[in-house]
């Protein structure tokens, strides 16, 4: 095989290697597009293509192609986007829970390779000990290539996965940090200075990421326009920013780029429109330029140079490939992990890429290591690349599959969300709020729904609202989330809803809260309150006026007894993935059974997420005395007539709209077991009659306000 690489590349060699920009990134862009689907053929991963696809391109094969600054450009920026993206979709909930095992899987995948070939270096390599050291710490490092996969088969936020990131930064960290002391040592600048110097630096670094960036972001977001491309951008810019800084204080940039990730994480919603782009383009563009270049280091010729070369990349291969699977073995077994789970940490940390070939470079640039260790280092490259990709991906394959199972096992009905609009303005918010709530693993598609009342004008009008609808939707169209856009023209608004609801098996509609009375339009007013009682699926009212990742608290108001409540469970679910999503601070203010029947679904049944506040009676909380513009309401109100009604709750919304005009909110109304218009329940009920006296005592207390200021 490779005698016909060479001689191919002799037959062409007059037109190789490419030069021309344009036609380097053309070459590119189609060995991304087909290079993953032929080998799909064979059942080979995507990943493995493109780093073949790299190998025959490369200097040291057919030489294809030529690396140019803004092909390294875009390689850097992969790699960048890889930490970044790991760090951007950690599950912070789940996190906080797997700390400590990441702290215990960190140190394991550092110290056991770090040993074990420290041992091999010495006493079959024959290294001295700074040499030993250093070629030692390269087995510990570990590139996430295989994230991909873990992405594409949607299990980011196992446990396994999670633990994974988290000791990827631990591991990484250590090593990065161990080749700048062994460089000083080498160069004899290992004093105070240096110490002093790496301490302060990267607590800078921290600091500056992890504390300012936030808060900057917010700002940014909450003031800047929102449109997706200048957002896009200045995250963009923000992890290129960050991985200077890491630069600068003396570890690579990658430490760089997944702090920013986790800095982001709070920022931005993980169902929003943002990340999904953010997502697509890495997966689509930077990500795969990373993959061919580490292809792109390969040498087939080291295979010609004898039997040394091969027996000391097979000897780095195994001890690189054996430690990794020790470490993810012992740390799934100390947590009881499934094998897959245990697989799945193994495939994750069992590639070398990046941080090795930083830590074998700098060796060999300061005369520790021969040209026999970079062919070595790049063989150990390719092959535990293919064998992370592979593992990965059937590990990945079976927990996705064993999750699925048991999603269906607990899901309470089929969701799918209606935005019923017929203000153009409304809809990019609308559909944006609804990705949010989404269920993560449910594949039904958002039915926005253009709605205007029949007249002449019905026509023209139904056109201008779809034509808007349509263009909010391609702004998600980029990526997996889907959209089915319908359009009615109805004598009655509201029955042109909930005959849409019932023919589509809606289980959620989602339209936008407005102060004003009357109108054709969907408004908090009598049209809102007539759908309350014509329909019984789960209904969201939204006033969210300001970008969702800008708030930077969030309050959950629980109706008394909601738990109770028929419903009650995919409203939780909403809530908690949506508190999620949003800024450091959830306070979830509700009676005792409340709270513990939302944290028990919510799996944070020892309380260490959210902020609790059990509340004996709303009316003497002082929850509404302190609204803040970026604060976020959420409230789980319900149907009159229903067990869980409370007057007090159910006037909130009107009362943050009438005295905070700036004040974000959201309601939410569990379903009901059916449409209060069936119901044959009189209005003569206990809900009913505290409403009024409700009236007549507010009514009695403004009067006795406006004597007193006669009497002034």
């Amino acid at each position: 095989m490779v005698e016909s690489l060479h001689n191919l590349k002799l037959f062409f060699g007059d037109y190789l290697p490419v030069k021309n920009p344009v036609l380097i990134l053309a070459l590119t862009l189609i060995i991304i597009l087909f290079s993953p689907l032929i080998l799909k053929r064979f059942h080979i991963p995507g990943i493995i293509g493109l780093i073949i696809a790299g190998v025959v391109i490369g200097p040291n094969t057919l030489h294809i192609i030529e690396e140019t600054t803004s092909f390294e450009l875009l390689s850097k920026t992969g790699l960048l986007y890889i930490m970044f993206l790991a760090g951007l979709e950690i599950d912070m909930q789940e996190y906080r829970k797997n700390r400590s095992k990441s702290l215990v899987f960190g140190l394991f995948t550092f110290l056991i390779p770090l040993i074990i070939g420290y041992i091999i270096c010495t006493n079959v390599f024959g290294f001295t000990l700074w040499p030993s050291l250093l070629l030692s710490s390269m087995f510990s490092t570990h590139t996430l290539l295989s994230y991909p996969i873990v992405s594409n088969m949607g299990i980011i936020k196992n446990r396994a996965v999670q633990i994974s990131f988290g000791g990827t930064i631990i591991t990484d960290s250590a090593v990065l940090i161990l080749l700048g002391i062994i460089t000083n040592v080498v160069d004899g600048a290992l004093n105070t200075l240096f110490w002093t110097r790496l301490i302060l630096s990267l607590a800078i670094l921290f600091f500056s990421v992890l504390y300012i960036l936030p808060k900057a972001s917010r700002w940014f977001f909450r003031n800047i326009e929102g449109q997706g491309s200048s957002q896009y951008i200045y995250v963009l810019a923000v992890v290129f920013i960050s991985g200077f800084f890491a630069e600068l204080a003396g570890v690579e940039p990658i430490i760089g780029a997944f702090l920013a990730g986790l800095a982001l994480n709070r920022v931005i919603p993980h169902n929003s429109i943002l990340m999904n782009r953010i997502i697509f383009i890495g997966n689509t563009l930077f990500i795969p330029f990373f993959l061919i270049s580490a292809g792109m280091l390969v040498d087939f010729s080291v295979f010609l140079k004898g039997t040394d070369a091969l027996i000391f990349a097979g000897i780095l291969s195994v001890v690189a490939l054996i430690t990794k699977y020790f470490a993810a073995q012992i740390t799934g077994l100390i947590y009881k992990y499934s094998k897959y789970e245990r697989r799945v940490m193994f495939g994750l940390t069992a590639s070398h890429a990046a941080a090795t070939l930083a830590v074998v470079k700098v060796g060999y640039d300061i005369g520790l290591f021969d040209q026999n260790v970079i062919n070595g280092t790049i063989i150990l490259i390719l092959i535990t690349c293919m064998v992370s990709s592979f593992v990965t991906e059937r590990a990945a394959r079976k927990i996705a599959i064993e999750e699925n199972d048991l999603i269906k096992k607990n899901i309470d009905r089929m969701e799918r969300i209606l935005i019923p609009v017929s203000n153009p303005e409304n809809i990019a918010g609308l559909i944006d709020l609804a990705l949010l709530i989404k269920d993560e693993k449910s594949h039904e598609p958002i039915y926005p729904l253009s709605i205007v009342e029949e007249n002449e004008d019905a026509t023209e009008k139904l056109n201008v609202v779809k034509k808007v609808i349509d263009g909010a939707v391609e702004q998600i169209a980029s990526g997996d989330k889907k959209v089915h856009v319908l359009k009615k023209v109805d004598l009655s608004i509201v029955d042109g809803i909930a005959r849409t609801s019932k023919a589509y098996n809606i289980s959620d509609i989602l339209i936008t809260w407005s102060a004003q009375q009357g109108g054709s339009s969907l408004i908090f007013g009598s049209i809102a309150d007539n759908l309350l009682v014509k329909t019984k699926q789960a209904i969201i009212f939204s006033k969210v006026i300001q970008p969702i990742s800008s708030f930077k608290r969030v309050i959950v108001l629980l109706s008394p007894n909601c738990e109770l409540e028929n419903g009650i469970n995919p409203v939780f679910r909403k809530i908690n993935a949506l508190a999620k999503q949003i800024g450091n601070d959830v306070y979830i203010y509700g009676y005792k059974k409340s709270i513990d029947a939302f944290a028990t679904l919510t799996n944070d049944r020892k309380k260490d997420f959210y902020h609790y506040q059990v509340v004996e009676d709303f009316t003497e909380t002082e929850v509404m005395n302190d609204v803040k513009t970026d604060d976020l309401y959420i409230i789980l109100n319900s149907r009159k007539q229903t067990v869980s009604y409370d007057f007090y709750i159910d006037n909130i919304p009107k009362t943050l709209n009438k005295n905070n005009e700036y004040t974000s909110f959201i309601v939410f109304y569990p379903e009901a077991l059916k449409s209060l218009s069936d119901s044959q329940l009189s209005e003569m009920t206990v809900p009913a009659i505290q409403e009024n006296i409700e009236k007549v005592i507010q009514l009695k207390d403004k009067l006795k306000d406006i004597i007193k200021g006669d009497n002034k």
